[in-house]
């Protein structure tokens, strides 16, 4: 069984000025508008397609990867982050339509039940161990009517490599948390949230997948 991750180190590491300030382009090869980011969003597209959204809270917002992607949809946005350089630096990205943005944990979250049509949640949830991305699922449930999350899982030829390459003595790293998707459908339902859609990206070389839910 795969370690779970030290959530703990992970709140504090993003807590860093100097770790924020390099993040987009160390993550994702040209910034909040490279490829990588532009591949994603297209996934989230595909994945609320047709479904009626007015207010989205994109939790965690990072450094505003999708901020100007949200409002220029005509979507209504706060951005939450537990991390305060974070959320300044996803100010850099505000226009007509962001309603505000605020430090908040995901575990508990300062919203009223139903109050919001969408929470994205990207690029997190395997960062959380499984007890604490329970909870997460459970307030994501709470105050949206629908939930897109984005997770890794076990049927990727990539994962395999990486693993292969570092059993051979590469340094490589392998994160820690993988889904299969029993495993996922466990964790859902019991967080009261069931997947209505599926949104594959390069299967079987990537370990991306993007989930729409709803409330069960």
């Amino acid at each position: 069984m795969s370690a779970e991750p030290d959530w703990q180190s992970k709140k504090q590491h993003y807590q860093r000025g100097d770790v924020v300030a390099g993040y987009d382009d160390r993550r994702f090869k040209g910034g909040v508008s490279g490829p990588k980011s532009e591949r994603k969003w297209r996934m989230i597209l595909k994945a609320t397609r047709g479904v009626s959204i007015a207010t989205v809270l994109d939790l965690p917002c990072g450094t505003g990867r999708f901020t100007q992607r949200i409002l220029e949809h005509g979507w209504k946005l706060v951005n939450g982050d537990i991390s305060q350089p974070m959320l300044t630096a996803a100010r850099e990205y505000a226009a007509p339509g962001l309603l505000g943005s605020a430090r908040m944990d995901a575990e508990k979250l300062p919203f009223a039940d139903g109050s919001i049509d969408l929470v994205m949640s990207i690029r997190f949830l395997m960062h959380v161990p499984r007890d604490v991305r329970i909870r997460i699922y459970r307030e994501y449930a709470r105050v949206a009517r629908h939930v897109v999350i984005d997770v890794r899982h076990k049927y990727s030829l990539g994962l395999w490599w990486k693993k292969l390459r570092r059993a051979l003595g590469v340094r490589v790293k392998v994160p820690e948390h993988r889904y299969t998707l029993r495993e996922l459908n466990t964790d859902l339902q019991e967080a009261g949230l069931q997947c209505v859609r599926r949104v594959w990206n390069m299967p079987p070389f990537s370990e991306k997948l993007v989930l729409l839910c709803k409330r069960a």
